[in-house]
């Protein structure tokens, strides 16, 4: 299996986990942004396009704006992250399980 569709299946996880009320910790779901963050990799030309496309629709359904970067803003800044760019670095899940405890 290709990388590219490792990080897919991992990310088809997470946002599948999101939908149902992520039970795993902050660390852990700053953990799977970051995979979404390696699959920008992907583009319209590529195979997975529609699929990436189809998962970050649910995953935006699955979350509401965290009103800053989860990683931080320090962070964000010494990235080069962008709200609009890398939009999932500012969302939160809307159901979130008792060992989710955001410290951002």
């Amino acid at each position: 299996m290709h990388e590219r569709d490792e990080w897919l299946a991992e990310w088809s996880r997470t946002v599948t986990e999101v939908e149902r009320g992520y039970e795993l910790t902050f660390d852990d779901y700053l953990n799977d942004l970051d995979v979404r963050h390696k699959l920008r990799v992907i583009t319209e030309a590529d195979d997975q396009w529609a699929d990436l496309l189809e998962l970050d629709t649910r995953f935006r359904n699955a979350t509401f704006p965290s009103g800053r970067c989860v990683w931080g803003e320090e962070n964000a800044d010494a990235e080069g992250w962008d709200k609009e760019k890398h939009w999932y670095y500012w969302l939160l899940p809307k159901k979130q399980g008792l060992a989710f405890e955001a410290e951002y």
